[in-house]
């Protein structure tokens, strides 16, 4: 029972804090891609381990024939977001005025400006998507998903992933981020996604009102009225902000009937049919 408390309480700092502080420590060291794709093979290696010895709902353990799906998803927006960090260089030209990036600061400092940046265009972009239908239609494939956990936090149509990332790069790139500092950036997104995900019956204390981990992404999730809340990726900032932070102990969804598109429990589950959606007939809820 001990050993299950303490685990409840360093998985997520663990995953995301640990994780990426390690990331960070590579690409400053110069590491090369295989490193830091060894770190994101072991950070989805702890979610999986974690899921199983401390469970939030054992039943989204259990595959759905949703493995290949989660998969053909997770390796597509993996790819785009690596590839848009390599074009940096192309866009330098973008930057505003020259030497605007604080680039004298401790590279660490760096990425954790990036990333605040980088969170709120992605969570103004996430909550337009609820907002506006045509963007709905392409994020709908995300929240079509029938149970939550770590992997399938990267289960996005690449359309929509593209804008949510365009309007987080560009204010980025338009600041003239080092590609040093961008690189860290896509494996801090898998880590966020795999911890907002996460199975993992967590335990965060305070921490959740300033990180969007999963105590607080489930409650996104929920097909009910109660939904449309908590759009940050990495922080809750954007929602405290805006007035959509939402966190009330022991009411998140349980199960695969309070989650999934609201109104339309026949969504397509194939990876080909969820691309194909959004451009082929209407569909409801949010």
């Amino acid at each position: 029972m001990v050993a299950k408390r303490l685990l409840q309480w360093i998985t997520w700092p663990t995953l995301v804090l640990g994780f990426g502080a390690g990331a960070i420590v590579l690409v400053e060291a110069g590491a090369g891609l295989p490193a830091l794709l060894a770190l994101l093979a072991g950070a989805i290696l702890f979610s999986f381990l974690t899921e199983r010895w401390i469970p939030y709902q054992p039943d989204w353990n259990r595959p759905r024939r949703d493995i290949g799906r989660d998969w053909a998803h997770a390796l597509v927006n993996l790819s785009l977001n690596r590839a848009s960090v390599w074009l940096l260089p192309a866009f330098a030209w973008l930057a505003v005025t020259p030497g605007i990036w604080p680039d004298h600061w401790a590279f660490w400092a760096q990425v954790v400006m990036a990333v605040l940046i980088l969170d709120l265009g992605i969570a103004a972009a996430h909550h337009a998507s609820h907002r506006f239908y045509g963007l709905w239609r392409f994020h709908a494939v995300h929240h079509s998903i029938q149970r939550l956990y770590g992997f399938n936090g990267l289960m996005k149509h690449p359309l929509h992933q593209g804008v949510e990332m365009l309007s987080g790069v560009l204010p980025l790139l338009l600041l003239g981020i080092p590609l040093e500092v961008a690189l860290t950036l896509p494996f801090l997104v898998s880590l966020a996604l795999l911890g907002q995900h996460s199975n993992a019956d967590i335990r965060t204390g305070g921490l959740k009102y300033l990180f969007a981990n999963a105590e607080i992404h489930r409650f996104h999730h929920s097909n009910g009225a109660n939904g449309d809340v908590n759009y940050g990726l990495l922080t809750t900032l954007y929602d405290h902000v805006m007035g959509t932070f939402h966190y009330a102990p022991g009411t998140a969804p349980r199960s695969s009937q309070e989650i999934g598109v609201r109104g339309r429990p026949d969504y397509p589950a194939t990876y080909r049919e969820q691309l194909l959606e959004p451009f082929r007939r209407d569909h409801q809820g949010s």
